[in-house]
């Protein structure tokens, strides 16, 4: 079911939080695994799709953009014609090859810890502001 109304769009931050929670998952999984030889050590692909997402977000309406247009009815008509948009948009886990590092490893535990307080801060910023505008719009 979707949502009745958005005062502010926060699809990609929601997106950008659970490519983060995936990716906590995987980096504990390889982690976990390092000394099994049968793991194949996992990655998560999200940075270039939410790229392109973004970009396709900021192209729409504007001139030169590719739209598809069809003449099937629209029960006919495919749902996804490939790209990513933010509608499409999610996290993808990947199978690496060779041998996992440790350090690689907690770099990329670090690195994800920080963007998830960063995009966290970023929707309780967002949800603040909305709360201080309901709170004074009374005055």
């Amino acid at each position: 079911m979707g949502k009745p109304f958005k005062l502010v769009d926060t699809t990609f931050i929601e997106k950008a939080l659970d490519a983060t929670a995936l990716r906590q998952q995987v980096i504990s999984d390889n982690l976990a695994n390092v000394n099994n030889p049968d793991y194949q050590a996992k990655s998560v692909a999200f940075d270039k799709q939410l790229r392109e997402a973004m970009d396709h977000d900021n192209a729409k309406g504007k001139p030169g953009a590719f739209t598809f247009e069809s003449n099937l009815p629209k029960h006919l008509q495919l749902e996804q014609m490939g790209g990513w948009t933010k509608e499409n948009l999610a996290p993808t886990m990947e199978t690496v090859d060779g041998a996992i590092d440790v350090n690689t490893e907690m770099a990329s535990l670090a690195k994800n810890q920080i963007l998830y307080q960063a995009y966290t801060s970023k929707v309780s910023g967002i949800y603040g502001a909305l709360k201080w505008v309901v709170e004074n719009s009374g005055r």
